[in-house]
């Protein structure tokens, strides 16, 4: 072939390839996303979900509003004793003996921004004590509002659960934890777990658990669909796990925003065997409930020795 003649052949093919090649741009396939997906900034139960862009947060000494010290002088909703206090450096208490309350602030603590407003929030563990030999911990959103912090959403923990540590990262608290196995007596947990939560509109939700030992914890993850993604009836939510659970079975639940739970059943793994990899796949409905806008769906694996969150893991979908 003449030499002149190559180069524009060549590009005559190149742009025939181009036009033949077809590119998905109208309906990607949503990524795989587990527990950093950044909440969004303003949440409304039948409204659009919008990502905010979250720059790394400043530190804390930067933000006149939130400190350690405001955090230990705060007032906060204590929930398994449904009081609201204020801590004076640190701790509240009252009465004495057999009408004996207190509360503290643990000195394990996190700042970063929850809800996508720029500004230095914090995660805050607050432990009750009714005068027995219970300490029951809670984990407290506490968000920099126009300066002073504000309690917006809190979830129990447990009794005498131990948090190692805390942090807070694209708009996630994560907590490392030990909490009591089957045969742990209630002052010496030895499971370790990692908990993940959300603050979604005025609620903060446990979104994600771990636990076991490094290398063979149990987890559940959904791959299928991503987090904000839209959905319409019907509509099937897939996920794995690296240990099938007890007779093969998950539990799951859908909630609204408000939490208010709306459906609750159980599934079955595929795997080889218990305690093997497997798969699972479920199709819901919601049609004929009449519930559109953002929901949450939960799947759990339970101990089948007290019932007790081996593993959880969460989606946050958008129904039409």
């Amino acid at each position: 072939m003449n030499r002149k003649l190559i180069f524009p052949v060549l590009a005559l093919m190149l742009a025939i390839l181009a036009c033949s090649v077809q590119i998905n741009t109208t309906n990607p396939p949503p990524a795989t996303i587990m527990d950093t997906t950044i909440p969004p900034l303003i949440i409304t139960v039948t409204g659009t979900p919008t990502l905010p862009t979250l720059t790394p947060p400043a530190l804390p000494s930067s933000n006149p509003g939130l400190s350690v010290d405001s955090l230990h002088n705060a007032t906060y909703y204590a929930p398994y004793y449904g009081r609201t206090v204020t801590l004076v450096n640190g701790s509240y208490s009252e009465g004495s003996g057999a009408t004996a309350y207190s509360v503290r602030m643990l000195e394990v603590y996190a700042f970063g921004d929850l809800n996508g407003d720029g500004r230095v929030d914090a995660a805050v563990i607050l432990a009750e004590n009714g005068g027995g030999t219970g300490v029951f911990e809670s984990v407290m959103a506490v968000i920099d509002l126009d300066g002073a912090p504000h309690q917006a959403g809190q979830v129990q923990l447990g009794d005498r659960v131990l948090v190692n540590s805390a942090d807070i990262s694209l708009g996630v608290i994560h907590l490392n934890t030990m909490v009591q196995g089957p045969n742990d007596p209630l002052c010496c947990p030895s499971q370790p777990e990692v908990q993940s939560f959300w603050l979604l509109g005025n609620n903060l939700w446990l979104m994600r658990v771990t636990s076991g030992p490094t290398g063979v914890e149990r987890s559940i993850n959904i791959t299928y669909p991503g987090n904000w993604v839209d959905v319409t009836n019907p509509f099937t939510v897939n996920g794995n796990v690296p240990i099938s659970p007890f007779e093969n079975t998950l539990s799951y639940a859908i909630f609204l925003l408000d939490g208010t739970k709306v459906n609750e059943s159980s599934l079955l793994v595929s795997s080889a065997g218990m305690g093997t990899p497997g798969t699972f796949s479920q199709t819901f409905n919601l049609s004929s409930a009449g519930i559109t806008g953002l929901i949450v769906i939960q799947f759990k694996d339970l101990s089948a020795a007290d019932g007790s969150i081996l593993s959880l893991d969460s989606v946050v979908i958008n129904l039409h």
